[in-house]
């Protein structure tokens, strides 16, 4: 799926009403914009002219033109590429659910790379001045921030990723300017996340989401908003693979530390590699 239409589909659930149904129809059928106008296009979708006008500009085009141009350029490049919901029945052998497994990993990661690019820079900055980082998770979620703790950790990096609740609130009401705050959750509504986020920003710290939702609680008091897409495997109401687009992103930004911090930490890591294998029988 090219990345305009990832973008349309994920801001949809959120849309005012006129722009809601010119979104729909442009991702139910995506090739018209190349040969219908503005006037054609809103009547389409029974919308007005200056609605796609608007929904062009939150889609950070100039306007219709720009939006029909590029969308062109997009289905003649990746041609159209329709999101399938993936499921893994009774009746699949492993080798059927291995294949879609694959197709929902690497479906999520591309659709999560049009959403988060300019972000993740932007986390990045935010990093590199950091003077510790604070990661927060609930459930699932705090099995990506320990090992993101982790491998910060092996940096020499001061940071941490509490597991209990009252640990949670302490070190958050312990945060001051130049601290980094990092949650993480699949819908932006886990109370006690949305808690710890909203004394981190209290107390001064850049505070950093990584959510599925564009409209939610915890985004209220986060200062860079990095958004992944969820092309998951459901099994009845579970998502099974869907912190695969978390631990993506808390890769690309340690990767990103290590590269751009200025520092070499060639023989940090050999320090830690030996304590490590040195507790190996």
């Amino acid at each position: 799926m090219n990345e305009i239409l990832v973008k349309i589909r994920f801001l949809l659930p959120t849309l005012p009403r006129a722009e809601k149904a010119i979104a729909g129809a442009l991702a139910e059928h995506p090739e018209a914009v190349t040969y219908m106008t503005l006037a054609e296009i809103a009547k389409e979708s029974g919308s007005s002219e200056a609605s796609v006008i608007r929904f062009c500009k939150r889609m950070g085009y100039s306007g219709y033109s720009a939006l029909q141009r590029d969308m062109g350029l997009a289905l003649a490049e990746d041609g159209v590429s329709q999101t399938e919901e993936l499921r893994v029945y009774d009746s699949d052998n492993m080798s059927e659910i291995m294949k879609k497994v694959y197709q929902s990993n690497v479906q999520t990661l591309t659709d999560t790379m049009a959403l988060a690019g300019e972000q993740c820079e932007k986390a990045l900055e935010a990093l590199l001045k950091a003077k510790s980082i604070h990661f927060f998770g609930a459930g699932d979620a705090y099995a990506v921030c320990q090992l993101a703790y982790m491998k910060f950790k092996r940096l020499g990096i001061p940071c941490s990723a509490e597991g209990d609740v009252m640990l949670q609130m302490i070190t958050a009401s312990n945060m001051s300017k130049g601290d980094v705050a990092i949650a993480i959750s699949y819908d932006g509504r886990s109370k006690n996340v949305v808690e710890a986020l909203r004394i981190a920003k209290q107390m001064g710290g850049t505070t950093i989401s990584i959510t599925k939702k564009n409209r939610t609680p915890l985004l209220r008091y986060t200062d860079i908003k990095i958004f992944i897409a969820v092309n998951d495997l459901s099994f009845d109401r579970e998502k099974v693979t869907r912190r695969i687009a978390d631990q993506f992103i808390m890769d690309i930004l340690y990767m990103g530390y290590m590269m751009y911090s200025g520092k070499n930490y060639k023989e940090q890591l050999k320090k830690t590699q030996i304590a490590i294998d040195g507790n190996k029988i």
